[in-house]
């Protein structure tokens, strides 16, 4: 790793230890300009909090744009001189720069990934296991802290890998596309194989209006079905096909409407997860047995999911309280007020009642799922009334 990317991580790390967060416009700039994993984690943090973070939004959608000539070049020699390119990129992501152009009548999208960037994710994880490493030294955490958030960070490493090599993504969208071939409201985008390889993928353009524009400026009755359209997206494939998109960015959704309908369509399968289809029905006989009250079976469930059987059996009878808050707008049958879910206030009230000898660490084949599942719920402030029923859903995917 440079000198100069050193001390910018540096920075920003110092920059976030602070109580108060000043120039949240230049940490917009170093995120942006470092692309790659800490562009990542400026997503993370407006996910996590909107309104702390709002400078990072852009992160999400335009990013900070790759100026150097040389990547527009490229993309113009992998493809041959066969699609004419706009000069200026229409988005700049962690991995890979976008551009728009035209293939014959086809309006079309040209992603590259930027000039070493492998190189540039590998050193970056080098950094922050060091820093990790070095905190827990200092501090004297328990060993088996350190050992999960290293279990975290391998398995965020493991899905950033993936992302770096643009023939799976080909492969994953051609997957989505069959789950979803006849369903009227969900398109997926084609891609044009005669031009993937890992370094650079083509696809259709979107011709919608991206989904965060469209919810700034939708009726409450289109956000609404828009955002049960989306639900159906997620877990039809996850519950019927043990398949995630796991990017729930908004600028990876377009809203088009067609002969008077709405239309979803998802683009950006680099992060996808694919689940045994043992952990997914374990998963829903989770939610379904606190929704019912049968409580018997709920560690044996856990244990399915990848949960410890000492960090279960340590948390005794606040074990189903807690579940009870993490999956509650999955347990009442019509709709969920996700103005009063207060998921950490409600955690902190019960994990603040007692002393737990074990952390109850989130598998990792969780983190993808429940990342895309914040994201989902973050769309709900643009509803005038955050009220929604999920539980539905999982009855109609166990039933299809």
């Amino acid at each position: 790793m440079s000198l100069k990317r050193k001390y910018l991580l540096s920075k920003f790390l110092f920059h976030m230890m602070k109580e108060h967060i000043t120039d949240q416009e230049k940490l917009f700039q170093i995120l942006g300009d470092m692309k790659g994993i800490p562009q990542k984690y400026g997503q993370f943090l407006y996910l996590n909090d909107r309104r702390k973070f709002s400078s990072f939004e852009n992160l999400l959608d335009e990013g900070v744009a790759h100026q150097e000539k040389r990547l527009l070049q490229r993309a113009l020699k992998l493809t041959g001189g066969k699609i004419d390119l706009m000069e200026q990129p229409m988005a700049s992501a962690s991995i890979g720069q976008i551009y728009g152009g035209k293939l014959g009548d086809d309006d079309v999208i040209v992603k590259i990934q930027y000039p070493h960037i492998k190189k540039a994710l590998w050193h970056d994880w080098k950094f922050v296991k060091g820093v990790v490493s070095f905190a827990f030294r200092l501090f004297r955490f328990p060993p088996e802290s350190k050992d999960l958030l290293l279990r975290y960070l391998e398995a965020f490493e493991e899905t950033i890998e993936k992302e770096t090599d643009y023939t799976l993504e080909a492969d994953f969208l051609e997957k989505f596309q069959k789950i979803f071939q006849n369903h009227e409201q969900i398109y997926i985008p084609k891609v044009y194989p005669q031009f993937t390889r890992k370094e650079l993928i083509v696809e259709e353009r979107c011709k919608g209006l991206p989904l965060k524009a469209f919810l700034r400026t939708a009726g409450e009755e289109e956000k609404r079905e828009i955002l049960h359209i989306l639900a159906s997206f997620y877990f039809e494939s996850l519950f019927q096909h043990q398949i995630l998109h796991g990017d729930p960015h908004s600028a990876n959704f377009f809203v088009e409407k067609k002969e008077g309908r709405l239309v979803l369509q998802v683009i950006d399968y680099g992060c996808v997860k694919e689940y045994p289809a043992s952990f997914v029905e374990n998963l829903r006989e989770v939610i379904l047995s606190l929704q019912k009250g049968d409580h018997e079976n709920v560690p044996r469930l856990l244990t399915g999911l990848g949960f410890r059987e000492e960090e279960i059996l340590s948390y005794g009878k606040a074990l189903v309280p807690i579940l009870k808050v993490i999956f509650e707008p999955f347990l009442g049958e019509g709709d969920f007020d996700f103005r009063y879910w207060r998921l950490a206030y409600k955690l902190n009230t019960i994990m603040g009642s007692k002393v737990f000898h074990k952390t109850l660490s989130l598998p990792e084949d969780l983190l993808i799922l429940f990342r895309v599942f914040h994201g989902f719920v973050s769309h709900m402030g643009y509803l005038a009334n955050p009220s929604f029923a999920l539980y539905p859903y999982l009855l109609r995917s166990k039933h299809s």
